[in-house]
């Protein structure tokens, strides 16, 4: 055998051995593009519905927002109609207050002259 049926027979097994590599290594690459593939099928499945569950949570959060609104608006509403009530009581209680106190001081003021007046007298008549 010659150097070059040598080198030919070890061209020869280096590219078998390369064309093993290649095949096994392509095989393995197919089974990890499978894989991928499986998996993105899976989170795109999933995806889907975590989106739909989103997308129901918002239109719930939306329709509870919607009460607490009206709550809100019915709150503002009831403050300014007790705001005004206690305006208008104000209003109305506060002169008659002011003079039922000042009729109160006065007759005070006349009870307490006249029971001095009245003890006065006693006492020199005594």
């Amino acid at each position: 055998m010659t150097v070059a049926e040598f080198a030919a027979i070890i061209v020869a097994i280096a590219v078998v051995v390369a064309a093993v590599f290649l095949v096994t290594a392509v095989n393995n690459l197919n089974n990890t593009l499978a894989k991928l593939e499986e998996t993105a099928h899976q989170l795109r499945e999933e995806g889907i519905g975590a989106f739909r569950e989103l997308r129901q949570l918002v239109a719930d959060a939306d329709a509870e927002l919607d009460k607490v609104d009206l709550v809100l608006d019915r709150a503002d509403q009831a403050t300014t109609a007790i705001s005004e009530t206690s305006k208008r009581t104000h209003a109305a209680v506060q002169d008659p207050m002011i003079r039922t106190l000042a009729v109160a001081s006065g007759t005070s003021k006349v009870a307490r002259g006249w029971l001095f007046r009245r003890r006065r007298a006693e006492n020199v008549a005594s």
